[in-house]
């Protein structure tokens, strides 16, 4: 009878292990599923001396189905589209 619930202890201790184990790689792919499921572009306008452009209104166009996104660059001209899906983009 001692040998029968020293075996069931085991068994209980390995099966939270390997809950334990499971939840942490689920949580893992969840993690990094998120971490790729969008794109961001960024840069800076500049006129042809160089200088920023502040308040520029830019478009982002994706190519493949023609969805625009727009941002205005800020006081040193520095703009960031944020959020896109993956893919190529026409800039104006």
């Amino acid at each position: 009878m001692t040998d029968f619930k020293v075996e069931m202890r085991w068994g209980m201790k390995h099966s939270k292990i390997l809950l334990g184990v499971l939840l942490s790689l689920t949580l893992a792919t969840l993690l990094s599923a998120q971490a790729v499921s969008g794109a961001e572009i960024s840069g800076q306008v500049t006129d042809p001396s160089g200088s920023a452009v502040p308040s520029a209104n830019l478009k982002a166009t994706e190519t493949a189905k023609g969805i625009v996104h727009t941002t205005t660059s800020d006081s040193g001209g520095l703009y960031v589209f944020t959020n896109l899906a993956v893919g190529a983009y026409r800039l104006k």
